[in-house]
């Protein structure tokens, strides 16, 4: 949160893969939880890129990340802008030292409602 979702809130530029990008910059953004395929897919689809029999066009990589996102990521970004605007931009005028309680309770709650979300029991 403290490193995209409050400068992204406040126009302020935060970075993406190294490099900077306001809000009014973007099309769209998406915040993921990484599922417990994901990291495997990924080295694989990275391993058969360099040594593979099979030749990947590196010109499709991003539409194959893609594929890997939507199959493997659960997509919690509403969850965590919702959980920033009600449980941490109302409070964080009053409670600048204790910006860190702020951050852990918006994650519950993110982590609740991506449970109840996903139907999972905890």
């Amino acid at each position: 949160m403290e490193d995209i979702v409050i400068p992204f809130e406040s126009g302020e530029p935060f970075f993406v893969d190294g490099a900077p990008v306001k809000a009014t910059e973007l099309d769209r953004m998406k915040i993921l939880v990484n599922g417990p395929e994901f990291s495997s897919h990924v080295n694989r689809l990275h391993w058969l890129m360099r040594a593979g029999d099979v030749y990947l066009d590196a010109r499709q990589y991003h539409l194959r990340i893609e594929a890997l996102t939507r199959e493997d990521c659960t997509d919690i970004t509403s969850q965590v802008i919702s959980a920033f605007i009600t449980a941490v931009k109302p409070k964080l005028k009053d409670h600048l030292p204790d910006k860190k309680a702020l951050f852990d309770a918006a994650i519950q709650l993110v982590i609740a409602g991506t449970k109840a979300w996903s139907g999972h029991p905890g």
